[in-house]
């Protein structure tokens, strides 16, 4: 199995990384650690790699802290709209999960449209949502 971890540098997306890597020891899978930079219009800029880079390695050692194999562990960083950016790899890696923490947002912010909505709303492989008050 092939499990995908969308990680946005939250409490909430560390929360789901734990989850699934306590599942991953349970059914042998890989991890695919995926995080999306967005342009907003300033431009990317060489610290938001970094910035990316070190919210991927931090998740990393938590996997690795719950007894992930770190071999089994890969980190992505992708530019895009995160979304889609996260059901096109899932997509194009084969993976069998996507399991993803969420905030719990306001009615508002629930209206405007989270990326959790719109990886359910898009995408055809399994999505595990690990909700914000899950402790795990």
């Amino acid at each position: 199995m092939k499990f995908l971890i969308p990680i946005d540098g939250s409490d909430y997306s560390a929360n789901a990384a734990k989850v699934a890597g306590k599942m991953a020891l349970q059914f042998d899978s890989d991890i695919l650690l995926l995080h999306v930079v967005t342009d907003t219009g300033v431009g990317r800029k060489k610290w938001r790699n970094k910035g990316a880079e070190d919210i991927l390695l931090s998740v990393r050692d938590i996997l690795i802290d719950v007894g992930c194999d770190e071999n089994r562990i890969e980190c992505i960083i992708k530019d895009g709209n995160a979304p889609e950016t996260i059901v096109d790899i899932a997509n194009q890696r084969n993976v069998d999960k996507i399991i993803m923490g969420t905030r719990g947002k306001t009615r508002l912010k629930k209206i405007m449209g989270s990326v959790t909505e719109k990886v359910l709303q898009t995408s055809s492989i399994l999505v595990l949502v690990v909700p914000p008050k899950y402790k795990n």
